[in-house]
């Protein structure tokens, strides 16, 4: 499983959606072979995962973060988007990004996720 955790204010997350999750190679290798989660961090609506409800949790005037998306993008004690988080058949975390991927770095993760 992969997860793509954003926001709409990001700009690196919207390129990587513009470009890397654009690409055709991508988007056939993510449906095949990949179970791809697109997360907006800032997703207001109650989401369960793993029998956990996570909830949004406001941080100021309409501003505020998710917790699932805290629970899979927090590296080193803070999130940083855009953030990839890769999680094995028992849903553990066995990869974590938080930065751009051109199309071109991500395919050399995805093939390395595949072997």
């Amino acid at each position: 499983m992969i997860v793509f955790i954003h926001t709409d204010w990001c700009q690196f997350c919207q390129r990587m959606k513009a470009a890397t999750f654009r690409d055709k190679e991508i988007i056939e290798k993510l449906n095949s072979n990949f179970y791809f989660v697109d997360l907006n961090a800032e997703e207001k609506q109650d989401i369960t995962f793993q029998n956990q409800t996570f909830k949004f949790k406001p941080s100021g005037n309409n501003v505020g973060v998710h917790e699932l998306a805290l629970q899979l993008g927090t590296i080193n004690n803070q999130i940083t988007y855009p953030v990839l988080c890769v999680m094995n058949e028992k849903k553990e975390i066995i990869f974590q990004y938080n930065s751009y991927l051109s199309p071109k770095d991500f395919k050399l993760l995805l093939k390395k996720l595949e072997e």
